[in-house]
């Protein structure tokens, strides 16, 4: 009885090393990145995406490609997860600022315009 009791623990322990040396594994509990992804479903070119401070004076540039009408920049990892402030820069009228909430792990953004004008920011 001895025997089996420690060879289940040597597996368990195992087990808990390879678990814990796996990167995608440790994603499931603990996600401290996030990586963007914007399609760009407007008219206007976006010339890039800004993480905006809180008091709106100082912006840290996060999308730095250039994205035309139609198209999707490539991806962006940063260690950021909570809910930013966001400055959208491009051609259209509407510069103000935007709360998106990064949630950690892989999320893509669509950036489109309503009837009225307005810009519509939607996770995928």
């Amino acid at each position: 009885m001895r025997k089996s009791v420690r060879n289940l623990l040597v597996v368990a322990a195992m087990l808990a090393c390879c678990s814990v040396l796996s990167g995608c594994l440790s994603h499931w509990f603990v996600d401290s990145s996030t990586r963007l992804q914007v399609e760009n479903r407007t008219e206007y070119t976006i010339y890039g995406i800004d993480i905006v401070s809180e008091d709106g004076t100082e912006f840290r540039p996060w999308i730095l490609d250039t994205i035309p009408p139609g198209t999707r920049s490539r991806v962006y990892e940063e260690d950021w997860v909570g809910t930013f402030r966001v400055r959208v820069n491009w051609t259209h009228e509407d510069t103000s600022f935007v709360e998106l909430d990064f949630e950690g792990g892989s999320q893509y953004l669509v950036i489109s315009i309503d009837d009225d004008g307005q810009a519509l920011f939607e996770f995928k």
